[in-house]
């Protein structure tokens, strides 16, 4: 199982960077079983031998239906009817098990309205922690263990909740900022080197300069106020990339997506590549992380949050010449 997590994280990291820096867009392949939104029905006597996550859509597993695989739910609404040969994790919305579903794994719900009919089979356990107190950040998530035991299923929603709360954040900022995001997104993409360069440069030295202006009293409130402003823009850089990386799939179905809808897509994309890569290979997990907060930091700081496009090395500014004034005696 982590070997193929691995790999999915490996193929959507290299998708994302050719869809970044790609000119055109291109076509690729549809996903796995991921209903976002939608609706899908597993009728009598079909079986599904997949995995499923479910965001915000309405699944139904009708009677004699088979599902091997695992579920995964945030939002949304699903009715299991049939046979389901793995675990069931839901992130709130509704999860109705009728008389005829057999549930062999276990049901790990949060914050989630669970009907289960008492002729029900539930073979695992029915774990409803639905007053796990979260506390949430602008860099993530942390689920304090308090009489609760950490388990996977709860890992992984604490994972999707910090995605999630990514994309919420980038839809607000893209609904008053579009222009911003796009200023900063191009230039990180047309210069990659000298806003990557920019952004290591900051992330090394003005941290030490904050610490020098915080040693006096009178420097401290500066110094908060430039560990703001740092991580805003390290932040505003990575939802900058993510939302051009939305408008490139966007791209790919040949359609024009709201910015905040594509801000959000993109977003939740490219935290969900970045932050799995790094729960997936520790050891490297960090770095693809770096590398894309310094190149959006870089571009932050070159742009001045977006007000301003950087011009392009290979689109020179073009001066305008003064007007020619002639003399008309001269002419006579």
């Amino acid at each position: 199982m982590k070997k193929v997590i691995v790999k999915s994280l490996v193929l959507l990291t290299l998708v994302s960077l050719a869809l970044l820096w790609l000119p055109h867009p291109v076509q690729a392949a549809s996903p796995g079983r991921m209903i976002i939104g939608g609706n899908y029905t597993l009728e009598d006597g079909d079986t599904l031998n997949e995995d499923m996550l479910v965001i915000g859509g309405l699944v139904i597993l009708e009677e004699g239906s088979i599902l091997n695989g695992d579920i995964l739910m945030v939002g949304g609404s699903l009715e299991a009817g049939g046979k389901v040969n793995g675990d069931i994790t839901v992130a709130g919305g509704l999860l109705k098990i009728t008389a005829t579903a057999e549930i062999e794994g276990d049901i790990t719900a949060a914050g989630a309205n669970i009907q289960r009919d008492p002729d029900a089979i539930v073979e695992g356990n029915i774990n409803t922690n639905q007053d796990v107190p979260f506390i949430v950040t602008p860099l993530g998530i942390r689920i304090p263990q308090v009489n609760t035991v950490a388990t996977p299923a709860f890992s992984l929603l604490g994972f999707l909740l910090q995605v999630i709360l990514w994309a919420l954040l980038a839809m607000l900022l893209a609904l008053f900022l579009p222009n911003h995001l796009r200023n900063v997104a191009q230039n990180a993409i047309s210069q990659p080197l000298i806003t990557g360069g920019l952004g290591l440069l900051t992330v090394v030295v003005l941290p030490l300069v904050l610490l020098i202006i915080a040693l006096t009293i009178l420097g401290i409130p500066v110094s908060l106020i430039g560990v703001l402003l740092l991580v805003f823009a390290w932040v505003f850089g990575l939802i900058a990339l993510g939302t051009e990386l939305g408008h490139r799939f966007a791209g790919i179905f040949k359609s024009q997506w709201h910015p905040a809808l594509a801000a959000g897509a993109g977003t939740f994309l490219l935290m969900l590549v970045i932050n799995g890569i790094e729960a997936a290979i520790p050891c490297i997990g960090l770095l693809p992380k770096i590398l894309v907060g310094v190149l959006g930091l870089g571009a932050v700081m070159l742009t001045r949050f977006g007000t301003q496009a950087y011009p392009s090395p290979t689109q020179p500014a073009t001066t305008e010449q003064p007007p020619v004034l002639i003399d008309q005696d001269t002419v006579n």
